[in-house]
């Protein structure tokens, strides 16, 4: 056989010879292709996006890059298909064996998944360079820097009076009869009621637990005497905004606006030294500065009537294009963190096996029937959504429905052995169930939690458990169990039959 394709080595075209003679099965899905091809086109665009010009300071472009790298998967998901409508020994009742299903599943799902991850290359690749260009420690240490500098060179207007609140501890609080909440007359129109005057300094009388923990949390506190205290509240002086960078492990740690109090309007610079500290300033501000990141340039930096003081700092040194451009080079960075990288894995695991169920279903079921159990799955969620709809049901009520047509459709798939033609009706039911195999443990276990969740707040305060995200993933992890196992020893039997009836 003489098989010439574009940048195909020899090794891969004698792999091809031996798989199309010895295992037509694997050779059929052409999963040797898709791999060889999926990874040089990955690596490709990888290195494209490496020598591509990205602005780590501003907004990312991954949104329109996963976009134009989508629409290249679409076209190379459409070359594989019409690859594999050439040849399917499942169609030809070639030999098969009992693990046909699981293999032809697998073959299917590798493909996929070398397919659906060039659409993960450029957010990867922009989150290697905005860490190889920004460190942790590096970002930390400048957004402190800016801070401190920018108050130390306008510790005059920064050195203010603090806000203070009066508190006295007392061990039990009595609650007064009219400050419980009373029953409301809906017909009685009630004249509306001025809003309360914060005042500029509180007087409150706090529980020990409440009252220690506030003196924990205190910046500053004065003893008046045994019974009453003043706490003292640091003006705010964190012009650059961390956002994502909060918990970071890194040596050096975010500071407080008390911090940074004690470190420049405390003891505030000598007036020789302002030109070296505006001059370092100005350096971290042009690193940082971004003017695109405005939506319309200018907007926001007029100096409005009455401007606060916080507020002229603001504008003069440009703190919002800074802080944005802080909190889209974090965004960057923090991409394939822990908590993002959950969400990352399971939008690989669910597209891929969405698509790779779809193309078995196609392999192994009539055309007229594939595009009936998409018709049939889609108005029969939206009869379902509709009839709750109207019934006033909950959302247990859709995931106790969707756990019965579940059971519905394994029913129909065990009257498979019973029938003496091939029905359009029971191929539907076996591609339904095939869909609902992976979320069953998914919907119990959501099942599970949505009648208990009253229960769970009444008990421990919240609607969930902290174990609850730790169970969900144990039955996502079921599922996919589950999938393979019937894929293994039931569903290839199923559809082995159901194709085998005769249609009339």
């Amino acid at each position: 056989m003489n098989i010439n394709r574009p940048l195909m080595p020899g090794f891969l075209k004698r792999a091809e010879q031996k798989l199309l003679l010895n295992k037509p099965l694997i050779w059929s899905t052409r999963v040797h292709l898709v791999l060889y091809y999926g990874i040089l086109y990955n690596l490709l665009l990888a290195g494209l996006c490496f020598v591509a010009p990205i602005d780590l300071t501003g907004y990312s472009h991954a949104p329109y890059w996963i976009g134009f790298i989508v629409i290249i998967d679409i076209i190379g998901l459409t070359v594989w298909l019409i690859y594999l409508l050439r040849f399917n020994v499942f169609k030809k009742y070639g030999n098969i064996k009992p693990l046909h299903a699981l293999v032809t599943f697998l073959m299917y799902f590798i493909s996929v998944g070398i397919i659906v991850l060039s659409a993960f290359v450029y957010p990867a690749v922009e989150c290697i360079r905005a860490n190889v260009a920004f460190g942790d420690e590096e970002l930390v240490h400048d957004i402190n820097t800016m801070n401190i500098r920018i108050c130390q060179l306008e510790h005059k207007r920064l050195n203010t009076p603090w806000k203070y609140d009066t508190v006295a501890p007392v061990k039990d609080i009595k609650v007064k009869a009219d400050s419980l909440p009373r029953e409301v007359d809906y017909d009685t129109i009630v004249a509306p009621v001025e809003p309360a005057v914060i005042p500029a300094h509180g007087s409150y009388k706090l529980d020990t637990a409440t009252f220690q923990d506030r003196l924990v949390h205190a910046d500053s506190v004065v003893k008046l005497n045994d019974t009453m205290y003043l706490d003292y509240q640091t003006p705010d002086l964190l012009f650059v905004s961390a956002y994502r960078m909060e918990d970071g492990d890194t040596r050096e740690k975010l500071l407080s606006s008390f911090e940074i109090y004690n470190r420049s309007i405390r003891n505030p610079p000598a007036s020789g030294e302002n030109t070296a500290i505006a001059k370092e300033l100005l350096q971290l501000q042009n690193k940082y500065l971004n003017k695109s990141n405005s939506y319309y340039p200018g907007y926001g930096e007029e100096v409005e009537p009455g401007e606060t003081t916080n507020g002229l700092i603001r504008k003069k040194y440009h703190i919002a294009d800074i802080s944005t451009s802080v909190y889209n080079i974090a965004n960057k960075k923090d991409t394939f963190s822990d908590t993002s990288l959950g969400l990352i894995i399971r939008s690989f695991y669910y597209f891929t096996l969405v698509i790779s169920l779809l193309v078995f279903i196609f392999r192994h079921t009539t055309v007229r029937t594939f595009f009936l159990s998409l018709l049939t799955g889609v108005l029969l969620t939206i009869f379902t959504v509709l009839i709750e709809s109207l019934a006033n049901g909950g959302f247990e009520m859709f995931i106790g429905s969707m756990i019965g047509y579940a059971l519905l459709f394994f029913v129909g798939t065990i009257f498979t052995f019973s029938l003496a033609k091939r029905s359009k009706v029971n191929g539907i039911l076996i591609n339904l169930f095939i869909f609902m195999i992976p979320v069953l443990p998914l919907l119990v276990v959501d099942l599970i939690y949505e009648l208990k969740k009253e229960q769970n707040y009444r008990q421990h305060g919240s609607y969930y458990g902290a174990e609850v995200e730790q169970y969900f993933a144990y039955a996502e992890i079921g599922g996919a169990v589950l999938l393979l196992v019937l894929l293994a020893t039931y569903l290839n039997k199923v559809y082995r039959r159901w194709y085998s009836l005769p249609e009339n």
